[in-house]
């Protein structure tokens, strides 16, 4: 009995290794279109205009989105919380932070640390004021307005030091902000996150990965609930009718599923780990660096003890 046990759960799990998530969806919209095409020969469905002024063709609708949104975003969550504890490369990455952090502290560097964090950030937003100014440089035909953008490259250095910082945008005005990527200690130690691509940016920006979500790949899944909305089918096609409708609301929660499980794991395989070994390589180099100057610092002490 056991081996048999053995043996069915052996073959799920190849069954499982042999199909992701992509092929999983594929094959859900492969049902769906055929049943739906076989059934849609036994209904008669039109449309009525006049559904647009029941209000309660609205509340069902607006309810429908909400539920796409709600299980997609539920799924997301449990299977983006599902690989930051089953992912071994995650995992591992997480305990060198916490390895790193801990250093620091045993060590007594955190002053060290921030006064290298800042040193980095002025860097970077030096870095990214000269790269606003070369911009408009390069748009500007007319030699009196290069000459000035020209002037303000040149002085840039000492300029910069004026120019205050709102989170991750530098304020030249009041409707004038330069974005750069600002390192924080928070984010690099901190297990609750908060996409861009850009290779020094540390942050993850979960909030707009979300958004995009909602608002790119849920659209067409809210279109085609809309679509379907819009349809009514005649008495004596009842019981078909009720065929077609379920089969649409089974294949809009297994879409909001997959979106949700898809968008989970790849945040967590792409964007965030990719971002954590970003923050441990940044926090390494600073701990090589601090303990390679007090091998040199001990060996002077050392020389001028002898």
């Amino acid at each position: 009995m056991a081996t048999s046990e053995k043996e069915s759960m052996g073959k799920l799990r190849d069954l499982k290794n042999k199909f992701n998530y992509r092929q999983f969806f594929m094959v859900a919209v492969l049902l769906f279109s055929t049943v739906a095409d076989i059934l849609i020969d036994y209904v008669h469905a039109g449309f009525n205009p006049a559904i647009f002024k029941d209000p309660s063709y609205w509340i069902m609708l607006a309810l429908t989105g909400l539920s796409i949104i709600l299980v997609t975003l539920s799924v997301r969550d449990f299977f983006r919380e599902k690989e930051l504890r089953e992912n071994t490369e995650v995992v591992e990455t997480q305990k060198k932070l916490d390895i790193a952090h801990a250093e620091l502290m045993r060590l007594d560097l955190t002053t060290s640390f921030e006064d290298y964090v800042n040193t980095e950030n002025a860097v970077r937003k030096l870095k990214a004021y000269r790269a606003y100014i070369q911009f408009k440089l390069s748009k500007i035909t007319k030699d009196k307005s290069r000459a000035k953008w020209q002037k303000l490259l040149d002085q840039a250095e000492t300029d910069i030091e004026f120019l205050p910082v709102r989170g991750n945008t530098i304020k030249l005005s009041r409707t004038r902000h330069i974005k750069y990527n600002r390192i924080r200690i928070a984010t690099i130690f901190s297990r609750a996150e908060r996409t861009n691509s850009d290779d020094e940016n540390m942050e993850t920006n979960e909030q707009a990965h979300i958004g995009n979500l909602v608002f790119r790949k849920l659209f067409m899944l809210f279109s085609f609930s809309i679509a379907f909305s819009t349809l009514f089918f005649e008495p004596n096609a009842f019981a078909v009718a009720i065929l077609v409708n379920t089969f649409t609301k089974l294949f809009r929660t297994a879409m909001s599923v997959y979106l949700g499980a898809s968008d989970g794991q790849s945040f967590v395989r792409g964007t965030l780990l990719s971002k954590m070994k970003l923050r441990l390589d940044f926090v390494q180099k600073f701990l090589e660096k601090e303990k390679k100057e007090r091998c040199v610092a001990a060996a002077n002490t050392a020389k001028a003890v002898e």
